[in-house]
Order: C-alpha cells, then sequence, then structure tokens
C-alpha cells in the first residue's frame, strides 16, 4: 500500500530518494542537505541519462545512507512526455521495491513543464502504486511489498491532485482483482454482492435484480445465455448522484464465465475465459474512483452477469431469442453470446435508467484482439461527437483507441432470413459486425461500443503490470465522467 503526502521538506527518516531530472543537466535538489550529499558523493559525474532512464546510487544523508534513484527526463518532447514519464514513473515504482524503500521523498518534479502540476501529481500518484500490485491470495509465498510513504514535495498545493491520482490507482486495482479471480470464487451473485460492497465502503448505490426480476423487465436474450449454468444471471445496476442534470450511462460485459456454449472454445484458451467480464470490472473499478473522489457528476453503470455454460437446458445454434427490445435474434454461433447480454442491458439502460448517453466496453469478439494486438481497444460509433470525446481523454488515461469503420453494407452481415437480426456475422468483419449488432438497440440515444478484448490481459510481466488482468478501461470511464 502506498500513502501519498504532499510536504515542503524531506523527511527525517527518509530512505529514498526519487529525483526526475533534466537528462542533459546535472541533477539539482530543493534540500540543501541532500545537494550537500550529492555533491559529496556523485558531483561533478556526467550521467547521461537519456529520457525515461532510471538510474539508482547510495550515498550518506546526515547520519544514514540513503538510495537515490535519477530519472532522466527531457520536457521538450511535448507531445512523448507524459507517456514517457508514466513509463519511467512505472520504473521508479520497480526499483522501489527492488531497494525495499518504505520512506520515500520525490524531489520536485513540479518544475516540469510540459502540463499543468496539478496533472503531473494526479498521473503521478495513479501510476506509481500500480507496481504494488499482486493478485497472491491463493500463493503461500507473498509478493512481499512494502507498505510505503511517498513524501512528495511540492510549492504549491498539489496535495487534492495526489489523493485524485491514489484513488483512481485504487479503482484500477479493484478492476484487476476481479479479473483475477477463478470462476468457481467470482460467480454472477459473488460479483453482485462485492460489488455492493463497493457501493457501502466507497459511496454509491447499488441494485441487484435477480432472474424473476429479469424475465419481468422482457430480459429474455440475457436469460438465454445463462440459463445452462447452475449460477443464476444477476443484473448489477451502479448508480452515483455527485451533481446535476440527466446521468451518462455505462455497460460493462458481465460474463463471468465463457465455455462457448454449445460452439465450444478451443481448449488452449479456456482457462483465459474467467476474464470475460473485464469490461464489467473496468466500469466497476471507474465507479469507485469516481465515489472515492466525490466527482460533481451523475452516472449509471449496468453489468449483465452471467455464465455461458454447456448444459441440456442451454440454447443451440439456429435458435431465435427475443430481446428485451423486442427483436428477434437467429443463433448462429452460441459464442456470440456478449451482445445478447449486452442487447438488453443497453435497452434496460434507455428504458429504466432513462440516461442521455451511453458507452459500454466488452471484451467481445477475437477479431478486435487479433487485429490490434494489447496495443489498443477498437471503438465503433455512428457518433462523431462521441469519439471525439474519448479521443481527447486517450493521452491523460494512457489508453489507446482505434476506431472501426461504420459503413452501412456492413449491416447486411448481420440480417438473418427467420429474424430479425443474425448473432454473428456472415461474412467476416467480426468485430465491425458486433459493435453494430449493438447499435440496432441503441434507440435514439447517443452510443460507443468499445471492444476490449486484446488490452484486459497481460500475458507477460512487465513494469506494473503482473500477468493477468490490466485494469484497461477504469481510466477512460473515470476521465470521460469527469468530462
Amino acid at each position: 500500500m502506498m500513502n501519498f503526502k504532499m510536504v515542503t521538506s524531506c523527511p527525517q527518516n527518509v530512505d529514498t530518494i526519487v529525483r526526475y531530472t533534466k537528462f542533459d543537466a546535472v541533477p539539482t535538489f530543493s534540500d540543501p542537505a541532500i545537494q550537500e550529499a550529492f555533491d559529496a558523493a556523485l558531483g561533478g559525474d556526467d550521467f547521461g541519462l537519456e529520457p525515461g532512464t532510471v538510474k539508482s546510487f547510495r550515498m550518506k544523508l546526515g547520519d544514514h545512507f540513503v538510495n537515490l534513484i535519477l530519472v532522466g527526463f527531457n520536457c521538450k518532447l511535448y507531445e512523448k512526455a507524459l507517456p514517457i514519464f508514466r513509463k519511467a514513473t512505472l520504473k521508479v515504482g520497480t526499483k522501489l521495491n527492488e531497494l525495499k524503500s518504505k520512506v520515500v521523498f520525490v524531489d520536485n518534479f513540479t518544475n516540469m513543464f510540459f502540463m499543468e502540476k496539478d496533472e503531473i501529481a494526479r498521473q503521478f500518484a495513479s501510476t506509481l502504486p500500480l507496481c504494488d500490485y499482486a493478485f497472491d491470495k491463493y500463493m503461500i509465498k507473498k509478493a512481499g511489498y512494502t507498505d510505503k510513504e511517498i513524501h512528495v514535495f511540492a510549492n504549491e498545493d498539489i496535495a487534492a491532485a495526489l489523493e485524485e491520482g491514489a484513488n483512481i490507482a485504487k479503482g484500477i486495482c479493484i478492476a484487476r482483482d476481479l479479473v483475477n479471480e477463478p470462476a468457481e470464487v467470482l460467480t454472477p451473485a459473488e460479483l453482485a454482492a462485492r460489488t455492493a460492497a463497493f457501493g457501502k465502503e466507497y459511496g454509491f448505490e447499488v441494485e441487484v435484480f435477480d432472474k424473476a426480476a429479469c424475465e419481468e423487465f422482457g430480459m429474455h436474450a440475457f436469460l438465454t445465455v445463462g440459463r445452462a449454468s447452475i449460477n443464476e444471471p444477476k443484473l448489477i445496476v451502479m448508480r452515483y448522484n455527485g451533481g446535476e442534470g440527466v446521468a451518462k450511462g455505462v455497460i460493462g460485459k458481465g460474463l463471468c464465465y465463457d465455455s462457448g456454449g454449445l460452439f465450444l472454445k478451443p481448449g488452449a484458451n479456456m482457462h483465459a475465459m474467467k476474464g470475460d467480464m473485464a469490461g464489467s470490472a473496468a466500469v466497476i473499478g471507474a465507479m469507485c474512483s469516481i465515489a472515492m473522489n466525490k466527482l460533481p457528476k451523475n452516472v449509471v453503470t449496468v453489468v449483465a452477469a452471467c455464465e455461458n455454460m454447456v448444459d441440456g437446458a442451454g440454447y443451440r445454434n439456429g435458435d431465435i431469442v427475443h430481446t428485451m427490445a423486442g427483436k428477434s435474434v437467429f443463433i448462429h454461433s452460441t459464442d456470440a453470446e456478449g451482445r445478447l447480454t449486452l442487447a438488453d442491458a443497453i435497452t434496460y439502460m434507455i428504458r429504466k435508467e432513462q440516461v442521455d448517453s451511453i458507452i459500454e466496453l466488452s471484451t467481445l469478439t477475437g477479431s478486435c484482439s487479433n487485429f490490434f494486438s494489447d496495443i489498443c481497444a477498437g471503438v465503433l460509433t455512428t457518433d462523431d461527437a462521441m469519439f471525439e470525446q474519448i479521443a481527447s481523454h486517450s493521452d491523460i488515461a494512457g489508453e489507446k483507441y482505434a476506431r472501426l469503420p461504420h459503413f452501412e453494407e456492413y449491416r447486411e452481415y448481420i440480417k438473418s432470413d427467420i429474424a430479425d437480426l443474425f448473432n454473428s456475422s456472415t461474412n467476416g468483419a467480426g468485430g465491425i459486425c458486433a459493435g453494430l449488432f449493438l447499435d440496432e438497440f441503441k434507440e435514439d440515444k447517443p452510443f460507443m461500443h468499445i471492444d476490449v478484448a486484446g488490452v484486459t490481459f497481460a500475458k507477460s510481466k512487465k513494469d506494473g503490470y503482473p500477468k493477468g488482468g490490466t485494469g484497461y478501461g477504469v481510466k477512460t470511464v473515470y476521465n470521460y465522467i469527469k468530462g
């Protein structure tokens, strides 16, 4: 755990000093005692720190030795400065763990001029804690990260920005935990219970509807997907009222496990299908951060949580199911299940919650994952203003998005001869057609589909990102709601 505090002097019990410094200049320090110690131990050396480079040293400060971490930086990079800053900060976090640091003094990085001081502080505090994340609850040997006091020197008040950033990081770690949980633990009922607990702890309303309530709503497509599982579906609705006006709507796909149904997935991929609820994890984590930071906004988020399993009661390829909107869908593939649950979630959001717009996050298609890999998410919307709004937050969130085409010709691929819609593409373009399928349910609301299939689960470890859930989408939703 990291605790951030803004200070105007270095704490006496410091064990590690961090300084972001110009890559082509000798480091200077705000504290005369630190400057004197540096000059005595390392003064006159040509460090040659390239932007983003992190190096550590030992030096004596007063009556004890401390670690010194120097971070090369170049504010003149402008467009590249923020991502380099975040990557360098993740390297700092990794180094702090290697050194087992406990009391850290971060010298004045707010002398940087590539963006507002508050935003630099917010980025720092929302990035550094990711290095202390570990999902080790089922392991005998724990990660063993030390609790850290992070004292940040500043000549102006950045305390609120540090707190906001730290709360965003908490939301990301909540999302990671949810994605990493085994499906036998994180059933729809357990996801609903944890969400309710988060709401009580952080300050947002949670209402959970059971199978009977969803039947009354007419959410037949959602219930059809989940009917082969012994774990009944749950519709989870979160409401945060921090401002005036009509709420924005956010939906997250909540497939707690996806076997593919009768269209069974290849065995090599099935272990990762516990993460098919990463969209819901992102919106739940974002709601926690929104409430923790008391944003003056209104937002409603919806998760249609269920499992797509194999059983004699399950739906079949070739069936026709009816949605809450009244449209019928021919089931070409039981593995194109997410769009069925999301279609009903969209209709519920519009008709029951009366939001002014909807964005939706889902691990929806292998098509987007294969095309974009783990670099960015795919976005489909017919609303240019919505895309520009999300795109405008991409740099701040550090989450990339590429827009998919929505030519009318693609809609022919989701038309059926015996039903209103076809639940998977008849001619390729799977990611595009999945988004257009959902677009058929938006009614008169601005709508955006975000396919995060390739970016929500890290296959290997790197700074700040252990193998497993990434929490991708939390910062985008948070910044979208913040506006």
